[in-house]
């Protein structure tokens, strides 16, 4: 409902409005009741009585974890729209062995369950030691404790950019806000296991702990 009052008020008539719904999954169990995918009548009446075509992008492979098979789809306001972008679409976008994947992964419900009890479980680890140990950052969203990242602002540059240069030392890789996002002082961690989580923090206090060092030393 947050969606479709956001697109009401903040859109004109004749816009194309596309909504990323590629984090959705992780709501649970009941992702589809939540989803714009669930609103098709909405949909179209944005589109006979306001010129408005909402479109609603999924990538499918980030929830299991394989980005790279580069896979995901898009739900259009009408069958015709639909016509038109297939047109433009190679024949060979989507290959033999990602759709075999995707076949098999949808089965694993299991998987899913499994996902939708650890996620919130591992996010409040993250977040508690995003508290003991950076007290001063700003955590986005916290509430979202499904979400299988975090957005933090770290309120300066330089630590961002060091603490993102050190997680990749680590082999622990965040996110740094500032290319593609304009957000520089921010970074992304995901949502890892508890062991996993621990050798990133390491890396990260380790890295902040030498920026102040560095500092001290300048003076």
């Amino acid at each position: 409902e947050d969606v479709k009052a956001y697109i009401e008020s903040n859109t004109v008539d004749g816009n194309v409005v596309i909504v990323d719904e590629s984090m959705q999954i992780w709501l649970g169990e009941h992702w589809r009741t939540d989803s714009l995918l669930h609103q098709r009548q909405w949909v179209r009446d944005q589109l006979a009585n306001r010129n408005v075509a909402v479109y609603v992008m999924i990538s499918w492979t980030k929830i299991w974890s394989c980005t790279g098979v580069r896979l995901g789809s898009v739900v259009t306001p009408t069958p015709e729209l639909a016509a038109v972008i297939k047109a433009k679409q190679v024949p060979w976008s989507v290959n033999s062995m990602a759709l075999a994947f995707l076949s098999n992964v949808v089965q694993d419900t299991e998987y899913l369950a499994r996902t939708w009890a650890e996620t919130p479980v591992l996010r409040s680890n993250c977040l508690a030691l995003i508290e003991s140990n950076f007290p001063t950052w700003t955590v986005a969203n916290p509430q979202n404790n499904y979400l299988s990242w975090v957005w933090v602002d770290t309120h300066d540059e330089e630590l961002a950019e060091r603490l993102v240069a050190a997680a990749k030392l680590a082999g622990t890789p965040v996110r740094w806000g500032k290319p593609g996002y304009n957000l520089p002082t921010f970074i992304r961690i995901a949502v890892r296991s508890e062991q996993a989580t621990a050798h990133l923090f390491s890396a990260l206090t380790g890295a902040a702990a030498a920026g102040l060092l560095a500092g001290e030393s300048a003076q």
